[in-house]
């Protein structure tokens, strides 16, 4: 081989090396800038995302938990929104197990109420027919099982559950087990009351055991809808993100700033290529 071929050969193998080191930066001059403006986007989302959680929303997070769960979400909200204020005042964020906790806590003084009025009625001998005390007995068997039952439930989270502790599926079956128990029996009490006289003694615990049961329903629904509940506090990060990024205009800014640039190289490699 001529020293003038070799030379030749030299100054092609030279320009292949130059046009890949040439193609190399402009892969990299293509991608890492939309890589690092997709990296800061996802995290601005992400923080957007955060912010916006129904967790630090109470008031807005128990009304979209009773409307999901609940055919009288009024009557649930106020039920677990007045607890709330009662009981925790100064805090400003919230999540589904707490939710439920309230929820427990409501149907636990529904009950207590009923165990109440039995016993005031029974120690009132005079006032109600005896065949009704025997009745009554029972039913006050039924209903202080339903709080042994609700109390277990209450024990099992603490008083202050852990933000997703009701994730737990085997939480979950526990709890609506202990719960269908406490319902049955406040029914069976509704149901077994039937047996004695009418009077406003009758009309009164039936109508406290109704809304026991009612609050119950509540706390069974909240367990029953428990996925679509995480879903409303917790979006799934890929389609928040995707979501956020055309509903915000830095979103949208940031993708066609990608397609722009992205074009802008493709051109710019093209002609390189080229020439």
């Amino acid at each position: 081989m001529s020293n003038k071929e070799k030379l030749l050969k030299d100054e092609k193998s030279s320009s292949r090396s130059k046009r890949k080191l040439q193609l190399i930066v402009c892969l990299l001059a293509l991608f890492i800038p939309i890589i690092v403006a997709v990296i800061c986007a996802s995290i601005i989302l992400k923080q957007q995302t955060e912010s916006n959680s129904l967790s630090f929303f109470p008031t807005n997070a128990i009304t979209s938990v009773c409307d999901l769960i609940s055919g009288d979400p009024d009557s649930c909200f106020d039920s677990i929104a007045t607890l709330h204020s009662a009981q925790i005042p100064s805090r400003h964020e919230i999540n589904p197990s707490q939710i439920f906790i309230l929820s427990l806590y409501a149907s636990r003084i529904e009950l207590e109420n009923v165990v109440t009025s039995i016993e005031k009625s029974i120690s009132e001998v005079a006032m109600i027919k005896l065949e009704s005390v025997g009745v009554l007995r029972n039913c006050q068997g039924m209903i202080e099982f339903s709080l042994k039952k609700l109390n277990e439930s209450e024990m099992s989270l603490g008083i202050d559950p852990a933000e997703k502790t009701l994730a737990i599926n085997k939480v979950v079956w526990d709890l609506q087990l202990w719960i269908g128990e406490a319902m049955g029996n406040v029914q069976g009490c509704y149901d077994l009351l039937e047996k004695i006289p009418s009077t406003t003694v009758r009309a009164e615990i039936r109508r406290k055991s109704y809304e026991a049961l009612q609050k119950m329903k509540n706390s069974r629904g909240i367990l029953q809808n428990m996925d679509e509940i995480l879903d409303l506090f917790y979006p799934r990060i890929g389609t928040a993100l995707v979501s956020l990024a055309w509903e915000y205009d830095y979103g949208r800014t940031v993708w066609l700033f990608c397609f722009e640039y992205l074009l802008l190289i493709f051109l710019f490699c093209l002609l390189l290529r080229i020439y």
